[in-house]
């Protein structure tokens, strides 16, 4: 397993109907630097940042580099989950402060990723193959190698 996994254990609050609080607080919930768009999910406010609606389409040989510059932060919208499920009002305007900070933590996880190209090149003995039917990330594929 990655060694950056958090471990937050939520299957009490998942599993047997808890009312406690959930242990979770925060999911990133997408990232396409394709698409150019992100979403957050943080303490019960969402914020969407760039085109959701945005119909761009991966090109099989081009590199999409997965850091601030590939996300258009021109577009944001945030919704108050636990208020307003349907997210039908967009409260950026109302809470800068909140957008500030949710905003900073998309900044933060971006600047820590690697690119993303849609398709890889086919060399001897890569993925994907018959054992291994899909992709792998390069800097995780030594430790999910299947037996030979």
């Amino acid at each position: 397993m990655p060694t950056e996994l958090d471990s937050i254990d939520q299957s009490s609050y998942l599993l047997y109907n808890s009312t406690d609080t959930c242990p979770r607080t925060q999911i990133m919930l997408h990232i396409d630097p394709v698409k150019r768009v992100a979403g957050y999910l943080k303490d019960g406010h969402k914020i969407l940042i760039g085109p959701q609606d945005s119909s761009v389409s991966c090109e099989d040989d081009k590199f999409y580099p997965l850091n601030i510059s590939s996300i258009d932060f021109s577009i944001i919208q945030l919704f108050d989950v636990f208020r307003d499920p349907n997210e039908a009002q967009d409260i950026a305007d109302d809470n800068p402060d909140i957008v500030a900070d949710l905003r900073r933590d998309v900044t933060d996880y971006l600047s820590h990723q690697n690119p993303l190209q849609c398709q890889l090149p086919t060399l001897d003995d890569s993925y994907p193959n018959d054992e291994v039917p899909y992709y792998l990330p390069w800097d995780f594929s030594r430790d999910y190698l299947p037996a030979s």
